[in-house]
């Protein structure tokens, strides 16, 4: 009887175009869903925000692996941020994401053009012949981008690691190799968008930085807003302020759902 009752609202829907029984499409059109793209910046967000807040101890003299656990915590944070509230979504149009510091997954050694274990490279093989290098490759999950010349008696290696990474303690460990003058860590040395988290009793709070304005001429503007998220999921709006957001760059205003899929 049930089976009939059904199969007989399915077939006035058919008929009169009406939807009667929930379908596939209304199910899932709340549904917010995170593109490939933005996971990883939020990923990646997640490991710069967890090195940070481990800095009030010089990172250079902590673990190189990065503690998942509280890289988790933290994605989870931002991730749940962006798919519980609308109004985030609209913030994240503008692309505020953390700057570059500190470094999580690349770096650049810079070395004695002629020292030995480099005769791999100079001959264009992406590989060296020092025990101690190829193991810090190996270990780490690390890959040799590029060898170029750095200056008149100096070359650099690009190396780039897979996953997130502490790279200013990693960085120690490849100044032992004979040769290696100087790592650049391609820190950010100007201002820009940026996130600052900072964790209360039961929730992480997160401000997002949205940077504009000629630096040389009338220096950063910069417009902030503020958002909490408990533990139990709850999402609130502290404040918002600061310069004027100009016209030319309002964010975007097309569906969440559409650009959440990307």
């Amino acid at each position: 009887m049930t089976r009939n009752f059904y199969f007989f609202l399915l077939l006035v829907g058919l008929v009169t175009g009406a939807t009667l029984l929930p379908t596939a499409e209304l199910l899932a059109q709340d549904e917010v869903r995170i593109s490939r793209n933005l996971d990883r910046k939020f990923k990646r967000d997640a490991a710069r925000l967890t090195l940070r807040l481990q800095s009030d101890e010089d990172l250079r003299y902590q673990s190189i692996q990065i503690s998942p656990t509280k890289m988790d915590e933290m994605y989870s944070a931002l991730v749940g941020l962006y798919t519980e509230s609308s109004d985030m979504r609209t913030v994240m149009r503008c692309n505020i994401h953390t700057r570059p510091n500190p470094s999580i997954d690349h770096m650049l050694v810079i070395f004695d053009r002629d020292v030995e274990w480099a005769e791999p490279l100079r001959e264009g093989r992406h590989e060296t012949t020092s025990i101690t290098f190829n193991d810090l490759l190996y270990d780490h999950d690390l890959i040799i981008e590029k060898h170029i010349q750095w200056d008149d008696t100096r070359d650099a290696v690009a190396i780039r690691s897979k996953k997130p990474l502490n790279m200013a303690s990693l960085a120690n460990e490849f100044y032992n190799l004979d040769g290696v003058q100087e790592i650049d860590l391609g820190l950010a040395k100007e201002k820009g968008n940026d996130i600052v988290a900072t964790r209360t009793a039961n929730a992480w709070r997160f401000e997002f930085k949205l940077s504009f304005g000629s630096l040389a001429e009338k220096g950063e503007k910069v417009h902030t807003w503020i958002y909490e998220r408990k533990d139990n999921g709850e999402v609130t709006k502290i404040s918002e302020g600061g310069d004027d957001i100009p016209d030319w760059m309002r964010c975007a205003t097309t569906d969440d759902r559409i650009l959440a899929r990307g």
